[in-house]
């Protein structure tokens, strides 16, 4: 048996819990014949002015900057986040929560030359992003809240409001449609010119929900009808991005929108056959089920925005800012509703908050549960691997695994029990593995022990602490 008992007890208490075992053994099969969706990864975001967070805006010494971004993005030293999710600004500052547009003047009407304006800078977020491809995160994914206020039905970048031109929405100033694609193309051009390429594009966010800040309302049809816009563009300007949409507010709005994307238009295509990826969220309503779409789907944003400030607890009372608790939403996501990506939505702020999964306090850096539960799958799952079949006889034992590029296997044990659990893994195919456990609970953060090998039966033993994330690597 794997000795991961003894390591995992740290008090009177917890040993009085840990050492009441399971009555029989969990049997986990892992097929690797039976192949799923492509994963691309697991990200965050600094949007909103957090990257100044991690620049040292509130007192985060050079070293200091240099770690937190290394425990995001570097596989090596980190969780090796392959996604850096940026906000498309559309304000004319960037005080408080505000994006800088890059067109901070309107030029009056739709046909007009715009003026657009770079500042190598694009609220903190464009130096981030350099650190984290030097880092080795092979995307970027910008996403606008909101189109530049002169664009839209309300005047204002925030408080709703619809895109000019798409149905129902009707502008004095006229149709805006292609004046925003070129407007996100001009953003594309400016990251790729200095650069760091941006790979994945949306124009919408949270689209069901009109919002005090950045937002801009639109139902699938009205989305349908600028996708087309930007999609011609993208083609006859050679941009080479991957187009998104829509991240809506909850995974059920999001299949909400599903039908006016797929509606064939005069070209004999639907918006989605412009798009590479489908992308939600998970504040609304979790992804617990795939959405009607044969493109891969992301989740880009969630987090735990009104629960208190947990950073050392993986389990206490399965509150919404636990470390379990998101291993949990990141199991489910991946194999319930195959996401090929999940997204927190801050990686680390200068906060007291559970927004964030990294908890910034001066020159003071707190990796919490929730980050290390993230890189568990991060860091051993890279991006063009695939999830592959995995069962669990126990319905307290839930498992994902999957299979990397390299033939090699990373297997997610939780062990949502408040006992112990023996397992037994069978894994099919090719010669006997050794496996290098990994295991974050209360006491545990992401910490390496005694690898094992596979018997000649193909079974690998060992035994799961209680309220326990244990990855098997490969």
């Amino acid at each position: 048996m794997l000795p991961l008992l003894s390591l995992a007890l740290c008090s009177t208490a917890s040993a009085a819990v840990l050492n009441t075992r399971s009555a029989s053994t969990v049997a986990i099969d892992v097929d690797t014949s039976t192949r799923y969706q492509v994963v691309d990864g697991w990200g965050c975001s600094q949007a909103f002015q957090r990257a100044e967070d991690v620049l040292g805006k509130y007192g985060l010494s050079a070293t200091n900057q240099s770690y937190v971004l290394d425990l995001l993005f570097s596989v090596e030293k980190g969780a090796g986040f392959t996604i850096l999710r940026n906000g498309i600004g559309s304000s004319n500052t960037s005080t408080s929560n505000l994006m800088n547009t890059i067109e901070p003047v309107s030029p009056g009407s739709p046909d007009s030359t715009p003026n657009y304006v770079w500042d190598n800078y694009n609220s903190g977020q464009f130096p981030l992003a350099q650190a984290a491809k030097a880092r080795g995160a092979p995307y970027i994914y910008a996403d606008a809240w909101s189109a530049p206020g002169f664009m839209k039905t309300n005047g204002d970048d925030a408080n709703g409001g619809h895109l000019c031109g798409v149905s129902n929405a009707t502008c004095s100033t006229g149709d805006w449609k292609q004046a925003y694609a070129d407007y996100l193309v001009q953003y594309w051009k400016f990251y790729q010119d200095a650069g760091v390429p941006v790979t994945h594009m949306g124009f919408l966010n949270e689209p069901s929900f009109e919002a005090n800040y950045a937002s801009m309302l639109s139902n699938g049809t009205q989305a349908a009808e600028f996708i087309r816009v930007l999609g011609a563009t993208i083609e006859r300007e050679g941009i080479d991005v991957q187009l998104t949409c829509c991240d809506d507010y909850g995974w059920t709005d999001q299949e909400a929108l599903m039908a006016g994307l797929q509606e064939v238009g005069p070209d004999g295509k639907s918006a989605e056959d412009y798009l590479s990826v489908i992308t939600g969220h998970g504040y609304a309503s979790a992804p617990t089920f795939p959405l009607s779409t044969t493109k891969r789907s992301w989740q880009t944003e969630w987090g735990d925005l009104a629960g208190g400030f947990t950073p050392y607890t993986f389990w206490n009372n399965s509150g919404p800012g636990e470390g379990l608790t998101w291993a949990s939403h990141i199991q489910v996501a991946f194999a319930q509703a195959n996401v090929s990506a999940f997204l927190y939505w801050i990686g680390a702020e200068n906060s007291t908050t559970n927004s964030g999964l990294i908890n910034l306090i001066g020159d003071e850096v707190i990796p919490s549960k929730r980050f290390w539960s993230f890189a568990q799958f991060s860091k051993f799952v890279r991006p063009g691997a695939r999830r592959i079949a995995a069962t669990s006889s126990d319905g307290d034992l839930t498992v994902t695994a999957f299979e990397n590029e390299n033939g090699a296997i990373a297997l997610q044990v939780l062990n949502n029990a408040t006992t112990d659990q023996d397992i037994k893994v069978k894994i099919n195919g090719g010669p006997a593995k050794s496996f290098v456990p990994y295991i974050t609970n209360n006491q545990h953060d992401l910490d390496a022990m005694p690898s094992l090998l596979q018997n000649g039966n193909g079974h690998i033993q060992a035994t799961v602490p209680a309220k326990s994330l244990v990855s098997f690597v490969q």
